[in-house]
């Protein structure tokens, strides 16, 4: 279930960018899902589409856990 206070998307009008690149082909990293409350987001690649997967570790760094197309995921 969507709840605005722990999840966000964000639209064609709120674009959200990121200093990372895609671990794939190098492109910037476009902001797809937050949850702070869970501490982990998800980044898209612009170019390829590819999905980044972060999550905070101990320290509060954002660290990869994965990267996938949504059709690798099912």
């Amino acid at each position: 279930m969507w709840c605005p206070l722990t999840v966000g998307i964000f639209g064609d009008e709120e674009r959200r960018r990121h200093t990372g690149k895609c671990i794939d082909c190098g492109e910037i990293l476009e902001l797809y899902m937050l949850d702070l409350k869970k501490g982990r987001r998800i980044l898209q690649c612009q170019r390829c589409g590819l999905y980044h997967f972060y999550k905070k570790d101990m320290f509060g760094k954002w660290k990869i856990i994965k990267a996938a197309k949504i059709a690798d995921m099912w």
